[in-house]
């Protein structure tokens, strides 16, 4: 009776929410034969799951359940047990695989509190911070609900989880210990644990691991928030492919709950893998200083003005040279002024041309009008000079002159030597990507010295390089080699330095497993 009691305000409840609800007689369906695709298959983000542990077969529900890890967030599992045996629940689900976000409901039915008019059911929150990690169960009482035909209310609570969120009374999970994956890429990964937790921990040249160090240092906080263990596993490169070996590949193998190296997210690892936050940017420049043939083009001394004003200034020149060997051909045959012979008109074409460049003349006209043609060529020419040295000059104290490489692809096509910084994500990046400026840049600077020891070379070295070295490029991280550029340049050489991306713009991420049962508790952390 009060076992149908029970399932009727179960479906009161769920009419009342317009709920679309399915039933299943569990006695009489093969539990062993795909349990998720037959039953439990759907596409929501959740799927709510009323059981009766009295059933038969209610222990083999809860076995395969726990086998194929349905006890997560995607599900709300409500188990109500009329019997009340507590005891017999809690000594089941010690061995369940739970996890910290599972959500699962245990009610039992109250004897105590139920009248002829309603029923009593005492609520649990059934929780583990993670059995296979070495987690222990959790139930709470939590309260006390009262149902009749017509509704269900609350009577009292019992705890205090209601004053907080899911994950705000499960934030400290003293009794797991995480697995985590790190990156060492600087010194070897066979050195005993605690040298390279202290390498990873040291403040001393923070140029050197840059992203795994920040991202050990990191989840250090996270550690002390959640009060956990954690067990380091370290590989000494975060990936073989894009979705394979190394760190990343232990990831996604569901070999570590999490990284504490952060990396960049690519379209093939959304399948696997899920993105818990922004740590920041992440940024690969080829820098150099400009080569000191690359200085001043004749070019600077042509810009002023544009072909046409050339061309027209040049004209003015030449009709001035022409008006002005007229005047001295009249002054000389009609006036009988001044000179006692003709200047030839390569001779005024000089005096017009060296008027344009501010020049004198020892040869002027004497009579009025051959003034007025010299006056205003004057006039011209000064109005011309002034501009133009005004321009000159002020692009010759500019900004320093950059160099024109200024893309990947004119790098590659360029003359200039290269070093790159031996990272491992630089490495995989120039091996993998199929972008056609990469592979010349890959063809042309980086395969004829794969064998030479100057291709790869220590932050300090290729920055030291760049600064002795004009025309030399230095591949490197930015957040790693930017204090040193600081530290060893001068002011004046610092803004004769050129960057080039090598990629994109990027921000990389913490990240888990997509099917981790912390993502989501990480996420809040």
């Amino acid at each position: 009776m009060f076992l149908k009691t029970a399932l009727e305000h179960f479906s009161n409840k769920a009419v009342d929410n317009s709920f679309y609800t399915q039933y299943i007689n569990v006695d009489k369906v093969n539990i062993t034969t795909d349990f998720r695709n037959n039953l439990l298959l759907h596409t929501r983000p959740a799927l709510g799951v009323f059981l009766d542990m009295n059933c038969e077969n209610s222990e083999d529900v809860i076995n395969v359940t726990s086998l194929q890890k349905l006890f997560t967030d995607h599900f709300h599992w409500f188990l109500y047990d009329h019997q009340a045996n507590v005891s017999n629940f809690q000594h089941l689900f010690e061995q369940m695989n739970l996890s910290v976000n599972a959500d699962v409901t245990y009610a039992i039915f109250n004897e105590h509190g139920t009248n002829v008019q309603n029923t009593s059911y005492i609520i649990y929150d059934v929780y583990n911070n993670g059995r296979i990690l070495g987690g222990k169960l959790n139930m709470t009482q939590d309260q006390e609900i009262v149902c009749n035909k017509t509704k269900c209310e609350l009577r009292q609570y019992y705890s205090k989880l209601h004053l907080r969120p899911k994950y705000g009374n499960r934030n400290a999970i003293r009794d797991v210990t995480l697995r985590v994956s790190t990156v060492v890429a600087r010194i070897p990964i066979t050195l005993p644990e605690s040298e390279l937790q202290r390498f990873l921990l040291s403040d001393n040249d923070p140029q050197v691991d840059s992203i795994a160090r920040y991202g050990f240092h990191l989840l250090q906080v996270v550690k002390d928030v959640l009060k956990c263990g954690m067990n380091y596993t370290f590989h000494d490169s975060w990936t073989k492919s894009e979705c394979f070996g190394g760190m990343v590949g232990a990831l996604i193998m569901d070999e570590a709950d999490l990284t504490s190296t952060p990396f960049l997210m690519i379209a093939n690892r959304l399948k696997y893998l899920s993105s818990i936050t922004d740590s920041g940017g992440f940024l690969t420049i080829c820098m150099f200083r400009t080569p000191r043939n690359a200085g001043i083009k004749g070019d600077v001394f042509l810009a002023p003005f544009s072909t046409t004003v050339w061309c027209i200034f040049g004209i003015i020149l030449i009709i001035s040279g022409l008006l002005l060997w007229a005047t001295f051909f009249l002054e000389y045959h009609r006036l009988k002024l001044c000179l006692s012979y003709v200047p030839s008109m390569l001779t005024t074409c000089l005096i017009s041309f060296g008027s344009a460049c501010s020049q004198g003349s020892f040869l002027i006209p004497g009579s009025t009008g051959g003034r007025m043609v010299f006056f205003s060529l004057s006039l011209i020419s000064f109005f011309m000079y002034n501009y133009y040295t005004s321009i000159v000059v002020s692009i010759l104290l500019g900004s320093p002159m950059k160099s024109d490489i200024d893309t990947l692809g004119k790098l590659a096509d360029s003359n200039l030597d290269v070093g790159i910084e031996p990272l491992p994500y630089t490495k995989v990046y120039l091996n993998t990507s199929r972008l056609p400026e990469v592979l010349r840049f890959v063809k042309r600077k980086v395969e004829p010295k794969k064998n030479s020891p100057k291709l790869y070379l220590p932050v300090e070295e290729g920055i030291k390089l760049v600064r002795d070295k004009p025309g030399f490029v230095y591949i490197f991280e930015a957040s790693s080699a930017f204090a040193l550029v600081e530290q060893l340049f001068e002011p004046h050489e610092i803004c004769d330095l050129n960057e080039i991306k090598l990629r994109p713009d990027k921000n990389i991420y913490i990240q888990t497993n997509k099917n981790s049962t912390y993502k989501e508790l990480l996420r809040l952390t």
